[in-house]
């Protein structure tokens, strides 16, 4: 059944809280104290909770709760089997008679009415926790079904790199950018990043040796860009560029310009790239199918204010890659975004991309490539439908894009607000939570932004202000301790199982890269702002990851931005090293030209003095015999 547990604690002087424990603790007098005294309990099932029920209390209760709340981690460690052991749903040593009779007759005995409010509270636990524990369940992955989806995902990179979609629901599209920064960038660059619902437009200089120096402009995608035609969207992001270019004094000087461009396309060279599908809530129209290069270069055209020069279409993975490279001395494996959606890239060999260079419209020399897996994709073919659960699929259904970017939704942060409004309502239909009344905003679609699961796990204990605050906003009255308990809890699990997901997507592509110590670039608001995400992700890594393999992982700040102005400046660079390549192999080839004509000039100055050489003494010859006829016909004359 489980196990039973004896505790005492400290009265809590938070009359909100007293009122919660006078539910659960008998009052006892001792030395004419108050103290709260739990009599017996017992611990059921302890696998389906990620964190202890808030009446697992030691000798100090005030100082176990303020050390749960403040280091949240150690309860949450598997490793640790006290903590372990506490995990679960709990019921009253009320209940304990009824277990224990049922126990010895080995028959079931009809439970009687509760008698006192005791047991009527116990009975509504014990009800409470078979729904809330048959809800949480749906979230949990074990490490067996994480290594199941990293093998589908891994087969699925195989099938994209060498058919793309055709075969594949992650795409593996070929970035077309051959290398990392190597220090040796110069100049002045402009970064374009368009990402989700937020445009930034950056200038950035570099010299070797310095630091970079940079300046950026912010704004928001308003809804009528976003949703309106694609003319306006790309006229809108011209203007932003038009706007930062001419405040800095920088319209004519036709500066190179990286454009990152988070969406997901088929890119046929640097420069150049189709829009495959929209995604994180943008619908533009007329822009699907086309080239989002020209796109934009058009609207620069009809805004006529400025000069540029757009050197390169990159993706904000690309764009983080590039950036933790720049900043780690020239190396990065992996570039990964968890922010409003999802996606990785890494280098790959470029005789493994067979499907990218195949419909390439330049020719690529290079050995390496960056690749844009699009793993955000994954799922879409039904290949993963064993980790979704009834809420994902209700998110799916009502979503901008149904069927389209299954893992997106799983992993970032669009869905995973909504995710958990739509736990929270069926717990609030089921009465576990708000005592069922719940409000009408917790059951309207997208009220729970994600913002909210980051701040209620942020909270302080004890005070909960960001909770209260939240279900102020919500509109939920007359909310228990306990609510704010479960509230808290729901939040943990679904972001939880975000992040194990992430985990396993990053292990599957380090177990793919296969280098002995490997460094992970994370950028993207939802793992940055969320408290336990990070440790989640390296946690899990390092249980998916194959042995003898090493990793760490670093968060990068405006990756996508400063990666974009990188990647105009590593084209810059290696485009002046061509052209000194190629001024190079022109002098060598004016050289070895002349050589050669030398080479022939003194063949054919050889050949003249062999034929002048031949000439005479084909004379000579000539001149003996003629002497030598006359001499015998003056002898025969005689």
């Amino acid at each position: 059944m489980g196990f039973f547990f004896f505790f005492w604690g400290k009265e809590e002087k938070e009359e909100e809280e007293n009122k919660f424990l006078s539910s659960i603790f008998c009052k006892k007098k001792e030395k004419k104290k108050k103290t709260w005294c739990l009599r017996l309990f017992i611990v059921k099932n302890i696998d389906n909770f990620e964190t202890p029920p808030l009446v697992v209390l030691s000798l100090q209760k005030q100082t176990i709760i303020k050390f749960f709340f403040l280091d949240f981690s150690i309860f949450s460690e598997p490793k640790n089997s006290l903590f372990k052991t506490m995990l679960g749903i709990i019921e009253l040593g009320i209940q304990y008679r009824t277990w224990r009779s049922k126990a010895a007759k080995g028959k079931k005995s009809p439970r009687s009415a509760p008698s006192t409010p005791l047991a009527k509270m116990a009975k509504q636990l014990n009800e409470e926790s078979i729904s809330l524990e048959s809800v949480m369940a749906e979230f949990k992955l074990s490490n067996t079904t994480l290594r199941r989806m990293m093998s589908h995902m891994s087969d699925n990179m195989d099938r994209g790199l060498e058919s793309g979609l055709e075969r594949s629901t992650i795409a593996m599209l070929p970035s077309f950018v051959p290398e990392l920064p190597n220090g040796k960038e110069r100049g002045k660059f402009v970064a374009m990043d368009l990402g989700g619902t937020n445009l930034r437009v950056m200038l950035m200089e570099l010299e070797p040796g310095e630091p970079m120096r940079t300046k950026q402009f912010n704004t928001r995608m308003p809804n009528a860009a976003m949703h309106g035609t694609g003319e306006k969207l790309f006229d809108y992001i011209a203007k932003a560029l038009c706007d930062f270019l001419i405040e800095r004094e920088l319209a004519e000087e036709c500066l190179p310009v990286g454009f990152t461009f988070s969406y997901p396309c088929d890119q046929t060279g640097l420069r150049s790239a189709t829009l495959l599908r929209w995604t994180k809530g943008v619908t533009a129209t007329g822009c699907v199918g086309e080239d989002v290069v020209q796109l934009l270069e058009d609207a620069i055209k009809r805004d006529g204010r400025v000069k540029v020069n757009i050197v390169a279409l990159i993706n904000d993975t690309v764009g983080t890659m590039v950036a933790a490279a720049y900043e780690a001395g020239g190396h990065c494996d992996i570039g990964v975004i968890i922010g409003t959606g999802t996606n990785a890239s890494y280098m790959e060999s470029s005789k493994k991309i067979v499907h990218g260079l195949a419909n390439a419209t330049e020719e690529y020399n290079h050995k390496t490539m960056i690749i844009d897996t699009e793993w955000g994709g994954f799922g879409d073919n039904g290949e993963a439908d064993y980790i979704f659960t009834r809420y994902d699929k209700i998110v799916d259904s009502k979503s901008d894009h149904p069927g389209v970017n299954s893992l997106d939704k799983l992993i970032a942060g669009m869905c995973m607000g909504e995710l958990v409004r739509l736990v929270l309502e069926r717990l609030c239909e089921n009465k576990v939570l708000f005592n069922g009344i719940g409000s009408k905003m917790l059951r309207t679609r997208n009220t729970f932004p994600t913002k909210y699961i980051s701040e209620i796990l942020h909270d302080d204990c004890g005070v909960y202000s960001n909770t209260r605050q939240i279900m102020d906003e919500l509109g939920i009255e007359g909310a228990t301790f306990s609510d704010m308990l479960l509230l808290r809890e729901v939040c943990v699990v679904v972001s939880r199982r975000s992040a194990n997901l992430a985990a396993a997507a990053i292990a599957c592509v380090l177990n793919r890269v296969r280098r002995p110590s490997m460094l992970v670039a994370i950028d993207g608001s939802t793992y940055k702002y969320h408290p336990f995400f990070n440790h989640w992700v390296c946690e899990k890594i390092r249980e998916l990851l194959d042995p003898g393999l090493d990793f760490k992982i670093v968060q990068t700040g405006d990756g996508s931005g400063r990666g974009a102005a990188l990647i105009a400046a590593i084209v810059s660079r290696v485009k002046r090293e061509e052209e000194k390549r190629l001024r190079d192999l022109e002098i060598q080839r004016q050289k070895a030209a002349e050589a050669e004509e030398k080479r022939l000039l003194e063949i054919e100055a050889e050949k003249e003095e062999a034929e002048e050489r031949a000439r005479k003494i084909s004379e000579m010859m000539r001149y003996q015999i003629e002497r030598g006829a006359e001499e015998s016909h003056q002898r025969f004359d005689q």
